[in-house]
C-alpha cells in the first residue's frame, strides 16, 4: 500500500476549466480527464485475499485509514501469508493524467496516458514480504524502478519490521498514499539548492519499524534514488537519516507523532548539512459525519543552501512549510471532498509561498479497481488568492488490476 498522487515520478523520484463550471466541472473533468503517474498504489491483492472490500484500509484510494497504515507499517505482515497465498502476486496499473499547466509551451502533454507499472506484492518466505513496482512507461517516457523492498517481519519480535531495498521514506503515510494529486506540501520547501521534497522520495536504504499496541518507533537511512544502479551506488549525493515516533493504533482513527531527518547533500559551495523536526496530526472521518484532518508543521535547517542566483553564497538558513488539509466521504464512502491549504517559507534563500487546493477522489460506479481524482490548486496566480487567474486544474483515471482473478 505505497502509493501516491503526490508527484510525477522521474528516475530521481517517483507526484482549467473556467471557473463558472464549479461542482459539476469536478465531476465532469474526472470522468474524462486524468495529473502525474503515482508511485506505489492499492492492492487489489490484498482486497482478493481477505474478501474485503477496499474500504477496509482505506478512507479513498490509496487514502489510508487506520487499519491500513498499520498494514503499511507492518510491511504487509498483518494479512495472513496463507491468505496472500491464495492470489496471484502480480498485478498492473495504467493511469490517463491532464493537466492545465502542460501543453506545448511547457514542454508536456495535456493528456498523458503512458503511465503503465508492473506491481509484485506477497511472502517470500513466513516470516519476509516484499514489494515492488516497476514503471514501464512513466509520463510516456522509460520506466524505472519505483519501489524494490523486502522486510523481515519478525527481527527479534513479531513487532519488529525490517524493510531493505528501495524504500519509502520515514514520514506519515499521507507522504506516500493520498488521494490529492499534489499531496501535502509542508515538506517541499526548496531551499536555496536543496529541494526538500526530493528528500521524502523513494529512496535506495533500510529502515526499521517496531509496532507494539499504539506505539510506532522508525529509524530510516537513505542513499540513492536512482534506477537499478541505485543498488551499488554507496557514495551518492544525498544522505539521510530518517526517524518518526508516533501513537498509531490500528483501531483508533487518531494519529499523532513527530518525524525529523538529518542529512548532507552535496551543493555548488560545498555540502549542505540540513535538519529537520515536523509534528503532525491525522484523524479520519467518522460515519456519524465529522470530517477528516491531517496537520502537519516542519521546521528546518540548511547549514549552506548553495548560491544565490546574483553568485553569493547563502549562509545558513531556517526555513518551516506547513499544510491542513479537511476530507469528507460522501454517498457511502464513494467520493472523498478535501480542502488543503499548503504554506512554505524558504528563509533567506526565498519568500514565502501559500497555496489552496480542492480535491475530490471518487470510485468509477460499478467497478472495483477504477478510480478517479480531481484538483483544483488554487495557488500562484489564482484569484482566489489576490492573483488574476484562475484555478489551476489536475485530474486523473486510475486502473489497477489483478493479473489473473481470484476464483471463489
Amino acid at each position: 500500500m505505497e502509493t501516491t498522487l503526490a508527484r510525477r515520478p522521474s528516475p530521481k523520484r517517483i507526484r482549467r476549466l473556467p471557473a463558472v463550471a464549479g461542482a459539476l466541472s469536478l465531476t465532469l473533468l474526472a470522468a474524462s480527464l486524468f495529473a502525474g503517474p503515482r508511485a506505489s498504489v492499492a492492492m487489489p491483492e490484498f482486497a482478493q485475499a481477505t474478501g474485503l472490500q477496499c474500504s477496509a484500509c482505506h478512507t479513498m484510494v490509496p487514502l489510508l485509514n487506520s487499519y491500513g497504515r498499520y498494514v503499511q507499517r507492518t510491511g504487509y505482515a498483518a494479512i495472513e501469508r496463507s491468505q496472500l497465498a491464495t492470489t496471484f502476486p502480480i498485478w498492473v496499473s495504467e493511469s490517463v493524467n491532464y493537466d492545465s499547466t502542460a501543453g506545448p509551451a511547457a514542454g508536456m502533454p495535456l493528456y498523458d496516458g503512458g503511465n503503465l507499472a508492473l506491481h509484485a506484492i506477497g511472502y517470500a518466505a513466513p516470516d519476509i514480504t516484499y514489494h515492488y513496482q516497476q514503471w514501464l512507461w512513466a509520463g510516456s517516457g522509460p520506466g524505472f524502478v519505483d519501489t524494490l523492498w523486502v522486510a523481515d517481519n519478525h527481527l527479534f519480535t513479531p513487532d519488529a519490521h525490517l524493510f531493505v531495498g528501495k524504500i519509502l521514506s520515514v514520514a506519515p503515510s499521507p507522504y506516500s498514499q493520498t488521494f490529492d494529486i499534489d499531496g501535502p506540501m509542508a515538506s517541499s520547501t526548496v531551499v536555496g539548492e536543496h529541494n526538500w521534497a526530493a528528500t521524502y522520495g523513494n529512496r535506495w536504504g533500510t529502515r526499521l519499524n517496531f509496532v507494539h499496541n499504539g506505539l510506532d518507533l522508525e529509524a530510516g537511512y537513505t542513499l540513492s534514488s536512482d534506477d537499478l544502479n541505485g543498488i551499488t551506488d554507496f557514495n551518492p549525493g544525498e544522505r539521510t537519516f530518517e526517524w518518526k515516533a508516533a501513537f498509531a493504533k490500528g483501531n483508533s482513527p487518531l494519529e499523532v507523532g513527530a518525524f525529523g531527518s538529518q542529512g548532507t547533500i552535496p551543493v555548488s559551495t560545498g555540502i549542505d548539512q540540513y535538519s529537520s523536526v515536523a509534528g503532525y496530526v491525522q484523524l479520519d472521518p467518522a460515519a456519524s459525519g465529522r470530517p477528516g484532518l491531517l496537520m502537519i508543521y516542519q521546521g528546518e535547517r540548511d547549514s549552506n543552501p548553495g548560491t544565490s542566483p546574483a553568485g553569493t553564497p547563502y549562509a545558513l538558513t531556517t526555513s518551516r512549510g506547513f499544510s491542513a488539509e479537511l476530507f469528507e466521504p460522501v454517498l457511502h464512502g464513494h467520493v472523498v471532498f478535501g480542502l488543503r491549504h499548503d504554506f512554505n517559507d524558504a528563509g533567506i534563500t526565498g519568500g514565502t509561498t501559500n497555496g489552496n487546493a480542492i480535491n475530490m477522489g471518487f470510485t468509477i460506479p460499478g467497478t472495483n479497481w477504477l478510480h478517479g481524482y480531481v484538483e483544483a490548486n488554487m495557488g500562484g496566480n489564482s484569484a482566489l488568492v489576490g492573483g488574476s487567474g484562475g484555478p489551476q486544474w489536475k485530474g486523473m483515471l486510475w486502473l489497477t488490476i489483478p493479473v489473473v482473478a481470484k476464483t471463489r
